[in-house]
C-alpha cells in the first residue's frame, strides 16, 4: 500500500464529523493530496500528501487506485467532494472572446496535439476568465468511479479564486509561488490583474531564481518591489529560501487565513506547507 509522505489527522473522526466535511482532492503528475475540512467549525480534520513516481510499468492511474483502495477515510461518506486537476495543459481565455468551439484548438496549439485528452472548461469566479484544460480520460474515469458525486476544478482556477478571496490587495503587484518537490506553480499579478499562471519544473535553486527573474523581466515587474508570496514545500532556512532572498526584498511566507482553525495537529508542520490548499478547500 502506498504510504503518505506526511499526514496530519485529528483523532476520533466520527461519521457525523465527516458529514460536515468538504473533501478536496488534488491530483498532479507527481503527487496526490487531500484535505478534509469540517465546514461547521472550519477545522481541518485531515491533510495527507502522497509523493508519486509513475512510469510505463506503474502508470499514474494504478498508483492512485492503490491509494484510493488503501485509505479508509476516502471511502467514508462526506458532505461534498471536489476533485482538483493540477496539470499544466491549461489556458486562460478572456470571457469576451470565449467560445466552446475553439477549446480543443487552443489547447492543441499551446500544448501540442500528441495527447488526445479530455477537454474541460470552467468559468473562474470573480474573474472575467474561462479556464480551458486537458486531462487524461483514464484519470478522469478513475476519479468518476471513486467519487461519483464529485465536482471538478482545475488548480489554476482555484488558485486565482483563493488569491482573490484571501491574498489580494487593490491594484497590487505580486507573484504567488507554490512549491512542490520538483516544480512550482507561479501566479503573477500586475496592478491587480493576472498576467501569468504557469507551472515551472526545476532541478536546483538556481533554476527557481532564473524562472522567477525571467518572469519579472518578461512581464515588466520590479523584482525589488514585487511582493513574493511563498507557500508549499519550502523551508524558511533552506538553500532555496536563501536563494530567493538574494533577489527579492519583499518575501512573505503564506499564512493560514484566520477563518481556518489552526489545530494542534496542524502545528506539527510549517503552516505554509498546506496554507494554499486549505484556502482552496474553503473557497471552492
Amino acid at each position: 500500500m502506498h504510504k503518505p509522505a506526511f499526514t496530519i489527522e485529528a483523532s476520533g473522526i466520527s461519521d457525523e464529523d465527516l458529514l460536515q466535511c468538504r473533501l478536496l482532492v488534488e491530483v498532479n503528475p507527481n503527487s496526490f493530496t487531500y484535505v478534509l475540512l469540517n465546514q461547521r467549525n472550519m477545522s481541518p480534520l485531515v491533510v495527507k500528501y502522497f509523493q508519486l513516481e509513475h512510469n510505463k510499468e506503474n502508470p499514474l492511474t494504478d498508483l492512485l487506485q492503490d491509494i484510493l483502495d488503501g485509505d479508509e477515510l476516502l471511502k467514508r461518506p462526506v458532505k461534498e467532494t471536489l476533485l482538483v486537476y493540477n496539470f499544466p495543459e491549461s489556458s486562460l481565455v478572456p470571457e469576451a472572446v470565449f467560445t466552446m468551439d475553439t477549446n480543443r484548438e487552443i489547447i492543441d496549439t499551446l500544448h501540442g496535439n500528441l495527447q488526445k485528452g479530455l477537454i474541460l472548461t470552467e468559468k473562474i469566479p470573480w474573474w472575467e476568465l474561462f479556464n480551458v484544460y486537458r486531462v487524461s480520460p483514464d484519470l478522469h474515469q478513475l476519479l468518476q468511479q471513486n467519487f461519483s458525486a464529485g465536482k471538478y476544478w482545475h488548480y489554476y482556477s482555484l488558485l486565482l479564486k483563493s488569491y482573490k478571496m484571501f491574498d489580494s490587495t487593490d491594484k497590487e503587484t505580486c507573484i504567488k509561488v507554490i512549491f512542490y518537490s520538483d516544480k512550482m506553480v507561479a501566479l503573477a499579478i500586475r496592478d491587480g490583474q493576472p498576467v501569468l499562471i504557469q507551472t515551472f519544473h526545476y532541478h536546483d535553486t538556481k533554476d527557481v531564481a532564473y524562472h522567477l527573474l525571467n518572469c519579472c523581466n518578461q512581464l515588466g515587474l520590479d523584482q525589488e518591489g514585487v511582493r513574493l508570496l511563498v507557500g508549499g514545500l519550502i523551508d524558511r532556512q533552506s538553500a532555496l529560501s536563501t536563494e530567493l532572498h538574494k533577489y527579492f526584498l519583499k518575501i512573505q511566507f503564506e499564512e493560514i487565513d484566520e477563518s481556518i482553525k489552526v489545530t494542534d495537529e496542524l502545528k506539527e508542520l510549517p503552516l505554509h506547507y498546506f496554507s494554499s490548499i486549505l484556502k482552496m478547500a474553503v473557497c471552492a
